[in-house]
């Protein structure tokens, strides 16, 4: 018997495009009802490098994440939050422009801008043992 890994599950270079259909399946908390909008196209294709990195922080995270946490917090949070009805549609894909916006602006170094500095040494973020 011969069992298939769907597409969505397959390990994907990091370096390659990044589609929507993959960013739904990666992310269940995004509603499926926002898979034709043109601005989650534009969104994903600009940030699929990144939304690959990104992990739902845990609680005793805080705000004290890493680059996979802040990579959540800044670019899946709104989403999911509009998916738990907490926010309006209109409002979520707003902000999904305003980020395409202010990425248009540096896109080389937009990643960079989302991860604040953490000295050298600083243990990584997580709950304690």
């Amino acid at each position: 018997m011969r069992i298939e890994v769907p597409a969505h599950v397959r390990r994907t270079p990091l370096d390659a495009p990044m589609t929507v259909e993959e960013f739904l399946a990666s992310f269940p908390e995004v509603p499926e009802s926002l898979r034709d909008e043109p601005v989650l196209a534009r969104y994903v294709a600009a940030f699929g490098h990144l939304l690959r990195h990104a992990q739902k922080p845990s609680p005793c995270v805080g705000n004290n994440g890493d680059a996979p946490h802040t990579f959540y917090t800044r670019l899946v949070n709104d989403l999911a939050i509009y998916g738990i009805g907490l926010a309006k549609r209109e409002r979520t894909l707003a902000r999904l422009e305003a980020t395409l916006a202010e990425w248009a602006k540096q896109p080389a170094t937009f990643g960079c801008t989302l991860v604040p500095h953490k000295p050298r040494g600083t243990p990584a973020a997580g709950c304690s043992p």
